[in-house]
C-alpha cells in the first residue's frame, strides 16, 4: 500500500518571493514549524514541534534538490515515516504556480498519517500560513508579523 500527496496552488507573488519564504528558516518557522533549515545541497536538519503519541515531534530532514527558484526537496523522517518533501515553483500571469508533492507514505500506519498531514498542507498551510509568509518577505529579508507591527509603532505614535 503507498500514497502521495499532490496540492496546487497560485500565489499573486512572483517566484522569488515564494522561494524565499520556502528557503528562510525564520519564514519556515512561521508558517511550519520552527528548524534549522539552510538550502544548502545535503544540508541535514529538523523540524520540532509538540510531541504526540506515537511521535517525539522531531522531524529529520536533509536538502537533497535545490534549484532556486524552481525546486526545493527535502527527506522527512519522523514518527514512523520516510517520506520525500518537494516544491515546483512556476511562473505564471497570476504570479506563481507551487506544486507540493509529498510522497512516500507506505504501509498501512503512513497511509493513516498522510491523510492527517493532507488535510494540513491542503487547508491550514497552503491555504493560509504560505500565503501570509510570502507576503511578510521583502528585499530586506523577512519579518515576522509580530516585529513588523513592533517595528511601525514608534513610541512619538502612542
Amino acid at each position: 500500500m503507498k500514497r502521495d500527496l499532490l496540492f496546487e496552488m497560485t500565489y499573486a507573488f512572483p517566484p522569488e518571493r515564494v522561494w524565499r519564504a520556502l528557503t528562510d528558516p525564520v519564514a519556515i518557522e512561521d508558517w511550519l514549524m520552527p528548524n534549522d533549515f539552510r538550502p544548502v545541497p545535503g544540508h541535514r536538519f529538523q523540524f520540532r514541534t509538540q510531541p504526540r503519541p506515537g511521535f517525539d515531534g522531531i522531524v529529520d530532514c536533509e536538502v537533497i534538490e535545490i534549484d532556486p527558484p524552481r525546486r526545493l526537496a527535502y527527506s522527512w523522517r519522523g514518527g514512523g515515516l520516510d517520506t520525500i518533501v518537494s516544491f515546483t515553483l512556476e511562473g505564471c500571469a497570476e504570479g506563481t504556480r507551487l506544486r507540493l508533492e509529498h510522497t512516500g507514505f507506505r504501509g498501512a500506519r503512513a497511509i493513516m498519517v498522510s491523510y492527517i498531514m493532507g488535510s494540513g498542507w491542503g487547508s491550514k498551510i497552503l491555504k493560509e500560513r504560505l500565503p501570509g509568509a510570502v507576503a511578510r518577505v521583502s528585499e530586506a529579508g523577512y519579518r515576522r508579523a509580530m516585529e513588523s507591527e513592533r517595528s511601525s509603532c514608534s513610541p512619538s505614535a502612542r
